[in-house]
């Protein structure tokens, strides 16, 4: 359970970093509003979503710290 939490939270971590660096560069129009944008914005919400996912789902079937 310790290595599924660690994955999980380093997933979620690299997810919000990544999501407020592209949005500062929007913002500041360091990159252009594109579909590549847009889809990697959507690309990290997934994997922030799995990863959550995964971590709940652990704990409900009773994945037991060692």
């Amino acid at each position: 359970m310790r290595a599924i939490r660690t994955i999980c939270f380093t997933i979620c971590i690299f997810c919000i970093l990544a999501s407020l660096l592209l949005g500062v560069a929007m913002i500041w129009d360091w990159v252009k509003d594109s579909d590549f944008i847009h889809k990697s914005f959507m690309t990290l919400g997934v994997l922030f979503l799995a990863s959550l996912l995964t971590l709940s789902v652990a704990r409900k079937l009773g994945i037991k710290d060692e």
